[in-house]
């Protein structure tokens, strides 16, 4: 049979990610190349009280259909939370649960571009939104990222130079794959740009709470007055990415559009899921837990960079505030693609930089390490291996 792809996917391929990751699968490469947070950051013995009590106490609740703006308890629990933690939010926001953040990502692109429509994004930046703008044959113009955001004259160029420009995606908190911070003044530059040339932003904020070293910088949503910022959320990174509950704080004027939209795709998110969530941010709150966690990753990050700085002392890096990753920049006579090769090869895998470019085939002198989801002991033999391939290699 000669089947046809639509050709809104005909270009669309998995994330290269996903395809390093088939070769961990054995257990014999040390995997730097994910993005999964450390299992001794799960609270799997709470979760598991957690949907004992419920599957025993409300298991018609937890087992049928739901709406699809959310479990109505979570929706009232969380949205003063996100106001007196973070800023966000107000009497002209809505919040709308999804299937993680990136469900949120590709709902924004469904309701509000049309084929051939502009989108902005920091360029490298998260691979899953690439893939979700692409699929709906979106524009996608990459702009330069620098160590404190997205160069801000060269946004300026693209909002005047490209045709139908419909949103701004960024990535400010420890962005993916930099891990690097966005500044205050650009984060307030970035707003002004988005309200002259009337244009939507998506603040993805999946790392915020992640934070293990310096102050926390104001979101953008934070001084959104003109009800142009959209902002993603998740439960992935701090309590379980297998629960897939994210969550889009939204101007209502778009709230039902997004929710007609997610309904389309899934009806709603698993009630378990968000029933779980809800019951652990009542009975054990979010405050703990996170500085919990936030402990576990400094410390895997130094141990990180500890290594980094003793086996690999020709590459150059940002220290990252938060997050889950390091961003290394190889020397310039190196090959990126052969490094990350051989690297494989010798046993461990990271993700080349390229593969977060808008255009693929953008030279790249970076690749990504992964610090969390690897052991103590993983992240201090997997550099050690990186440094090896280093040095045979310079």
């Amino acid at each position: 049979m000669n089947t046809k792809f639509a050709d809104r996917i005909a270009k669309l391929e998995p994330a290269a990610v996903y395809e390093i990751l088939k070769h961990t699968a054995s257990g014999k490469v040390i995997a730097f190349a994910a993005g999964n947070p450390s299992p001794d950051a799960f609270p799997h013995e709470e979760v598991a009280e957690l949907a004992h009590k419920i599957l025993k106490e409300h298991p018609i609740t937890a087992l049928q259909y739901g709406i699809t703006m959310g479990y109505e308890p979570l929706r009232q629990v969380l949205t003063p939370y996100l106001a007196k933690h973070y800023g966000v939010g107000d009497d002209n926001d809505d919040l709308l649960i999804t299937s993680g953040a990136t469900q949120g990502i590709e709902l924004v692109a469904k309701v509000f571009c049309n084929e051939g429509d502009t989108i902005i994004t920091e360029n490298p930046t998260f691979i899953g939104s690439l893939n979700s703008f692409g699929s709906y044959n979106a524009n996608v113009v990459g702009v330069e990222m620098e160590f404190d955001g997205m160069n801000m004259e060269k946004l300026e160029e693209a909002l005047k130079q490209e045709k139908n420009v419909r949103l701004i995606y960024v990535i400010p908190n420890f962005q993916n794959p930099s891990g690097w911070t966005m500044s205050l003044a650009k984060r307030k530059r970035l707003y002004e740009l988005a309200v002259q040339y009337d244009v939507l932003i998506l603040e993805d904020n999946p790392y915020g709470d992640l934070r293990y070293f310096g102050e926390d910088i104001p979101s953008i949503k934070s001084f959104d007055a003109k009800g142009i910022v959209l902002y993603a959320g998740s439960f992935s990174k701090i309590i379980s990415p297998g629960l897939r509950v994210g969550y889009m704080l939204t101007p209502k004027p778009y709230f039902n559009k997004l929710a007609a939209a997610k309904q389309a795709s899934d009806v709603h998110t698993p009630l378990l899921s968000q029933m779980i969530v809800y019951e652990f941010m009542q009975r054990h709150g979010l405050k703990n837990h996170i500085e919990k966690i936030c402990d576990i990753y400094r410390r895997k990050l130094q141990i990180a960079l500890d290594g980094i700085d003793k086996h690999l002392s020709g590459v150059t890096y940002v220290k990252p505030e938060g997050g889950l990753y390091i961003f290394c920049r190889l020397p310039e006579h190196i090959d990126m693609m052969v490094y990350c090769k051989k690297a494989l090869e010798a046993g461990v895998a990271v993700v080349w930089g390229s593969a977060f470019a808008v255009d693929p085939s953008e030279p790249s002198q970076y690749f990504r390490i992964n610090f969390s989801s690897p052991t103590d002991e993983q992240l201090v033999k997997g550099i050690e291996i990186l440094g090896t391939v280093f040095d045979e290699m310079m």
